[in-house]
């Protein structure tokens, strides 16, 4: 089939989810096309990782900002739909699909329009994540409202032919909203059996040398829990007196800067390290550097039905992973046996898991060992992006049955 996606973004920097989905169509034999935002200097077309990408909308900072504040009150966006229809008509386009939910309902109208099959692959609980990732009670009563969010949500997925969840318990989110469990596919954030051939930055690995690193890495936001890791400090610096914590991303530098203060009231500034936003290619060597990872993200209806791709990627290079209690997070760790489990709200109880592992070297090991051994057998690329080729084949089974080829 020739698959039309859509994603309101760029590429670069890879969206590694996009790009999975992709590739592993395109090994079923499958052509497919990406239409996405094109950014200052970058070619309209190109292929990338065998993607034929069409970079055909251009949103500058006013266009988007007008965009936001319309497309959120109308669920509408004129240009999106003009170039989402000329996208699959000069594509001929067979399937249009549709990443995260905001783009869905431009999509329905073209699919509609064309006659053809729509999925909406959801990366995340929409409507839940705006309540989380903005601070602004205006915005979120206003384009930001959840009760218009998730109205639009449940409406526009009883018209999507076939609907992409993340995690097992997002599908049952999606099936408690009314829609048939039989339409909804499970394709979690796994990563690939093997990492990218990145070489390590030898310069970030001595710089940790002799230290115990406890690092995170993504973007900076309330719901990511940093607030609770950098209360646990001063609970674990008596008993881990080499601890380093290194926080690496930001985009978000409101919310840095209160780190930092909660980090200076605490006494525990010395401990902390913010990096920055790091390039992709740096990542592994973070990663590499450090001796326990995190994902503490604080609990809500948005993190309690999504999992990171992060958390396999530690599991992958035997990594001991500390997560806070959201389902997701804790059902992969304690089925995995790949690290400790911590209730969301408690820096106590985080505290003691770091405490925990750094002081049993062996302990670490085995549930870092044990962490590769799941990933290996149950929780890569391969062995989790099932549904998405059963949706695809049931798709390809319904047109060869309509007589289309």
């Amino acid at each position: 089939m020739r698959i039309g996606m859509v994603l309101k973004g760029k590429i670069p920097p890879p969206d590694i989810r996009v790009e999975k989905e992709a590739q592993t169509l395109i090994g079923q034999g499958h052509e497919v096309h990406l239409l996405l935002e094109r950014g200052p200097g970058e070619p309209a077309t190109e292929k990338v990782h065998g993607i034929e990408c069409l970079r055909g909308v251009s949103m500058g900072p006013l266009r988007e900002r007008w965009h936001r504040y319309t497309f959120s009150f109308t669920f509408r966006d004129r240009m999106w739909r003009k170039a989402i229809r000329d996208f699959a008509r000069e594509r001929n386009i067979e399937v249009l699909h549709i990443h995260d939910l905001p783009l869905v309902g431009e999509g329905v109208a073209v699919a509609g329009e064309l006659g053809i099959p729509i999925i909406a692959d959801l990366h995340e609980n929409y409507p839940g994540g705006l309540q989380v990732w903005y601070t602004s009670r205006f915005k979120k009563k206003t384009i930001y409202n959840f009760k218009r969010w998730a109205r639009y949500e449940r409406e526009i997925l009883r018209r999507v032919d076939g609907i992409i969840a993340v995690i097992e318990e997002s599908k049952e989110r999606l099936r408690k909203l009314g829609l048939p469990a039989q339409r909804i596919f499970v394709v979690p954030n796994t990563a690939h059996r093997e990492r990218i051939n990145i070489p390590l930055d030898p310069v970030i690995k001595e710089r940790y040398r002799g230290r115990f690193v406890v690092s995170y890495i993504g973007g900076f936001a309330p719901h990511r829990g940093l607030d609770t890791v950098i209360r646990s400090l001063p609970l674990v610096r008596e008993k881990v007196p080499e601890i380093r914590l290194v926080l690496v991303g930001n985009r978000n530098k409101p919310y840095q800067d209160y780190l930092a203060r909660l980090a200076a009231g605490l006494n525990c500034a010395d401990l902390v390290e913010m990096t920055g936003w790091q390039p992709f290619e740096k990542i592994w060597s973070y990663i590499d550097a450090s001796d326990i990872c995190l994902v503490p993200h604080a609990r809500n209806p948005h993190t309690d039905t999504t999992i990171p791709h992060k958390i396999f990627q530690y599991m992958m290079v035997e990594k001991p992973v500390i997560v806070s209690d959201c389902p997701p997070l804790r059902r992969v760790i304690e089925d995995s046996g790949g690290g400790l489990v911590f209730r969301y709200d408690s820096p106590t109880e985080l505290a003691d898991s770091v405490i925990k592992l750094y002081g049993d070297e062996d302990f670490r090991r085995e549930v870092g060992r044990a962490g590769r051994k799941a990933f290996l057998d149950r929780y890569h690329w391969d062995s989790t992006s099932g549904e998405l080729i059963q949706l695809y084949d049931q798709l390809s089974g319904a047109r060869r049955g309509n007589g289309k080829r």
